[in-house]
């Protein structure tokens, strides 16, 4: 998990925004535009004075550098923060500092020079309750404000925020030598342009910098315009050496930051969309109203690449980093009753697409750490198993001896190209399947058929055991077929072929198709391709896709978001299970981008989407000719026989065999409505299961005879999950019932020993 987790550190969710890294004072905007913008002047003003000390003054100097780097300026006026916080400023009626109850400091820290950036020094430390004196050698403070500023402004800022401080100011005395200043435990030489340093600019510190120094126990400091600030930046670095010198009082250690925090947020991470111009101040200053607009025109600009980007961050309202906490606390080793696990349905949630990697500027994979914590929790025996079980069980079918099929043509042993279709192309459209191999055998006689799933569900489902045993198998029967080129149809099939399999040669079924001289230009239909997830890194793949619908006659339109980033339709991962919700919540994000209809190369992207009424066709039936379209998708009942009817369909046409396997028979035959059979497949419930569950009920007479309605109810245990049925009898003798309703949860019923007063036998089958 570790190489998970490292990337983390450089996350840059907490990132400054643009503004922030280049304002001296580092203000905390977000938590300023947010007061700003809800009209909370005063709590803003308290945000604005935190951070520069003396408002005023810094209002006063403030040239607003944050300006030149707001994304909104590069499309039109950017937020006028100096405006907004001169409106903090006079629309708070009390200015007054805040007096904290702290108790005082041993410490006594010397100060020469009550400038700007002197004072600045003395309002942190002194606020500190450090004992601090300052040594003025004019009769006054203020230094070089007298020049630039009306003292009037600055003596208020300096008496309002200095009115609970304790210090002591030495007016008209002049430090010639530092020796003068004995007692002192830190001395901060603050002595102005051109002002004496006591020789402690040539002093290199151990950081390199040539503003601090320690003689004899006591650390000497040096800032403000002596050191070349400006008075802005000269009042900034006054305060932010009140935090130096508190530093160095508790550790010892000498460390002056000289310059300024930058953000680490690249140009262009943040888009602005039609924005809107900046609130003019008719009176030169914002009313309380013109602020709460203009605070609101802020983007807010922070590293949200992910949150963008990814579906489940959006849906669940989560950022990254607590995610992480959150999958961490999860997988901690211990038993999930002592211990919190807030991550269980959200690790299911994912739909592992990789969009959060692939639009991360530092390559935080997210996906990757919700599949290792779902490995985690499958070892620990606590992966919820609602979340995965249909899909295992839908997966053990597709291998099955019902549905699987490995064969070399007839009359070969060893293959140049396997064709491996995938798990649900066949269950969708097994006439597909059938026209597409003819044609494969008629370029390639040596293709052979490799029908199953590729373990993916496992993969998912956190068993990497189980995926790696299954990937073993897969590759013996690849060497057993005479190490033949795959033909893979399925692009998640792709993926991970190429990841887990890099031994196997493999080949994307439309770039071979893409080969053959497919044309006739008869569709002159425009449709917009949806490219896969999985296709991600699939360049050839889904230009094949493209070169293909152009040769059928057929127009194409791009889809803006999904064809740049490649976003999932919903399916992957299993995320339905773990929340039907969020995964309709993504397909009607897909489907939202465009009113064309849809060409996909995924099945289970056709099938989202002609689910969710979206018209979509896969690349297969516009090539052929066959397909759903508009028809009802089959269910998953439906869909299990239809593998079943594929695999003896193609040996019958391909082998001349037949397929002689027996298939469980019940005596009994269950009429089903089809708006049952749509509810059934809704809650993932198979016939058969309904079949197995109302026969058990009939052969134990487990049943409650509801008088009044004259149906039979009953359950019975298959597997995880309990069944219910509620059924007629139409004739019973004859094993004709009439289901009424029906459905399954995860609880378990320990078998009555007494059913409707009779003693009954509770070790069933």
């Amino acid at each position: 998990m570790k190489r998970y987790l490292e990337p983390f550190e450089n996350c840059m969710e907490k990132e400054i925004p643009y503004c922030v890294g280049d304002c001296p004072f580092h203000i905390e905007i977000l938590n300023f535009m947010e007061k700003a913008a809800r009209g909370s002047m005063k709590a803003a003003f308290k945000v604005y004075r935190n951070a520069t000390g003396f408002p005023r003054i810094a209002n006063a100097l403030c040239d607003a550098p944050c300006q030149r780097s707001c994304p909104l300026g590069e499309q039109g006026d950017p937020v006028r923060l100096d405006l907004l916080e001169k409106a903090a400023l006079e629309l708070t009626a009390d200015t007054s500092a805040t007096d904290y109850n702290i108790p005082p400091k041993k410490e006594k820290i010397a100060i020469i020079g009550a400038g700007l950036s002197g004072m600045a020094a003395l309002l942190r430390l002194s606020t500190k309750k450090y004992t601090v004196e300052v040594f003025e050698k004019s009769d006054r403070t203020g230094g070089h404000l007298w020049d630039i500023l009306d003292p009037e402004l600055f003596q208020k800022d300096f008496e309002e925020q200095l009115a609970h401080q304790d210090y002591t100011l030495h007016l008209n005395t002049e430090i010639k030598n530092l020796s003068e200043l004995s007692g002192f435990d830190a001395v901060y030489i603050a002595t102005g342009k051109d002002g004496q340093d006591f020789g402690l600019l040539e002093k290199a510190g151990p950081t390199g910098d040539k503003f601090c120094a320690e003689e004899q126990g006591t650390g000497y400091f040096a800032g403000g315009q002596l050191i070349g600030d400006t008075p802005l930046y000269a009042l900034a670095g006054g305060l932010a050496v009140g935090t130096v010198i508190d530093n160095y009082l508790k550790t010892k250690s000498l460390y002056y930051p000289k310059g300024h925090k930058k953000t680490r947020m690249c140009v262009g991470m943040i888009q602005v969309k039609d924005p809107s111009p900046a609130v003019s101040a008719a009176g030169g200053s914002y009313t309380k109203e013109e602020a709460c607009q203009e605070a609101a025109r802020c983007v807010r600009c922070q590293c949200s690449a992910c949150k963008d980007h990814c579906d489940l961050l959006e849906f669940m309202d989560k950022q990254p980093l607590r995610v992480r906490d959150e999958i961490v606390a999860t997988t901690l080793e211990g038993k999930s009753e002592l211990k919190a696990t807030p991550a269980k349905r959200l690790m299911s949630m994912c739909n592992q697409c990789g969009i959060c990697k692939e639009v991360c500027p530092e390559d935080i994979d997210l996906d990757g750490l919700f599949l290792l914590g779902r490995q985690k929790m499958h070892k620990q025996g606590k992966m919820p198993w609602p979340y995965h079980d249909f899909w295992l069980r839908d997966m053990a079918q597709a291998n099955s001896e019902q549905a699987a099929l490995l064969r070399a043509p007839k009359g070969q042993s060893a293959c140049g190209y396997a064709l491996f279709p995938g798990c649900q192309l066949g269950a969708s459209e097994p006439e597909l399947i059938v026209k597409l191999y003819d044609s494969l055998l008629n370029q390639h006689p040596d293709t052979a058929m490799f029908l199953q799933c590729c373990g993916v569900p496992l993969l998912w489902a956190g068993d990497r055991e189980g995926f790696d045993a299954h990937m073993a198998q897969f590759h013996q029967a690849w060497e057993d077929l005479g190490q033949p080129m795959m033909i893979i149809a399925c692009p998640t099939c792709m993926k991970h072929f190429k990841e887990y399999l890099p031994q196997i040669p493999v080949v994307s079924l439309p770039e071979l198709l893409r080969q053959w001289d497919i044309s006739g230009g008869c569709c002159e239909e425009t449709y917009a391709v949806f490219d896969p997830c999985s296709a991600r890194d699939e360049e050839g793949m889904r230009q094949a896709v493209r070169d293909l619908a152009k040769d059928l006659g057929i127009s194409l339109e791009t889809l803006p978001d999904n064809n740049e980033y490649f976003t999932c339709c919903g399916t992957g991962g299993h995320g339905a299970d773990a929340n039907l919700e969020y995964a309709e919540f993504v397909a009607k994000k897909r489907i939202s981008e465009s009113s064309t209809p849809y060409i996909t190369y995924c099945i289970n992207c056709r099938d989202t989407f002609l689910k969710q009424g979206k018209e979509a066709r896969h690349i297969l039936e516009l090539i052929f000719g066959e397909g759903s379209g508009h028809q009802h998708l089959p269910t998953i009942t439906q869909r299990q026989e239809n593998r079943r009817v594929l695999k003896e369909t193609l040996l019958e046409f391909f082998w001349e065999e037949q397929m002689n396997i027996e298939r469980k028979e019940y005596p009994i035959t269950v009429e089903i409505s089809s708006e049952l059979k749509e509810k059934l497949d809704e809650e993932r419930i198979l016939e058969e299961q309904i079949l197995h569950t109302i026969d058990f009920c009939q052969r134990h007479g487990r049943t409650i005879l509801d008088e009044e309605s004259g149906t039979l109810s009953g359950y019975c245990q298959i597997g995880y999950m309990t069944y219910w049925a509620e059924y007629k009898a139409l004739d019973e003798a004859a094993g004709k019932f009439q289901l009424v309703n029906a459905y399954s949860h995860r609880t378990k019923i320990e078998l009555e020993a007494v059913w409707n007063g009779i003693k009954q036998e509770i070790d069933l089958q």
